[in-house]
């Protein structure tokens, strides 16, 4: 394999309580112990975290966590970190506060450079809405705003399609990405207890089969303390739809070596996406995707 088709994927499930500086602390202090594990490398490095990993979740909780990009305190931390140690970081979610109506808030996911720039933010498409009586009840959108933009980012041989949580539950969203040429999914989620018995590995795996990439789903530890319990099992599929890697409901770290050749190889010998009848049927963006 040629070291210019790999990536070095670190994923990092915490638990997540109340005091944001002490969220934040905690996740710094995981990436620069498992980084100062690696070997030394010319292959990049990508960390990725879960959905609101520096805030409880829950609408109650968004405002008060809430901060600007770039200029927010964990924005300043991601950025630090990634600078300190060379690195790539897929920041999870976090409220972000809109620098033109600080009332509006979004659940944003910032990426951040071996420099410590801000490559890019995606701000969840898809709030979650959902009403199932007696087993989950949850409205996202009762304090936050849907974004309006596809988030692309190349870091080495990977070109990621970032989505946060329910983006992953639409096929069409995730399509538009595999149509610009992705070969890797990322979703920092926090599913419900129900859900996630339901569908955690089932979309992942889904959306590995569809499109023929890596597909990354991470979360926080499961906590019967909080409000929102998160279902844990931060997973990661293969290109041919199978789980390569799953935590269990406790911190943990998880490490692969993502290999891209494998993705244009499979998507070479069973070639899906050449065969598409795009006579018949078509899936497009109706907005910017670069």
């Amino acid at each position: 394999m040629s070291s210019s088709k790999m990536l070095r994927l670190i994923l990092v499930q915490h638990p997540v309580g109340e005091v944001k500086e002490d969220n934040v602390t905690h996740v710094l202090s995981m990436i620069r112990k498992t980084v100062a594990e690696e070997k030394r490398t010319t292959v990049p490095i990508l960390v990725v975290l879960p959905e609101l990993f520096n805030s409880p979740y829950g609408p109650q909780f968004f405002d008060k966590y809430a901060e600007y990009v770039p200029d927010g305190y964990t924005s300043k931390a991601l950025s630090g970190i990634a600078k300190e140690l060379g690195i790539y970081i897929i920041g999870g979610s976090y409220p972000e506060r809109d620098a033109q109506n600080p009332k509006t808030l979004y659940n944003t996911c910032t990426i951040w450079g071996p420099k410590g720039e801000l490559l890019g933010k995606h701000r969840k498409l898809h709030l979650y809405d959902v009403e199932v009586p007696g087993k989950v009840s949850f409205k996202e959108s009762s304090a936050m705003t849907p974004g309006k933009n596809f988030t692309i980012v190349e870091i080495g041989p990977a070109k990621i399609g970032i989505g946060i949580c329910f983006d992953v539950a639409h096929d069409e969203f995730s399509r538009i990405y595999r149509n610009e040429g992705c070969n890797f999914l990322v979703y920092p989620s926090a599913f419900p207890l129900y859900t996630g018995e339901l569908h955690w590995e089932v979309y992942p795996r889904a959306r590995a089969t569809d499109f023929q990439c890596y597909v990354a789903m991470t979360s926080a530890t499961r906590d019967y303390t909080n409000s929102f319990v998160s279902w844990g099992y931060t997973i990661l599929c293969d290109p041919y739809g199978q789980v390569m890697k799953k935590a269990g409901e406790d911190e943990e770290i998880i490490k692969a070596d993502l290999d891209f050749s494998v993705v244009d190889l499979w998507r070479e010998q069973l070639p899906k996406f050449r065969k598409r009848r795009t006579d018949l049927y078509e899936c497009t963006a109706k907005v910017p995707t670069k």
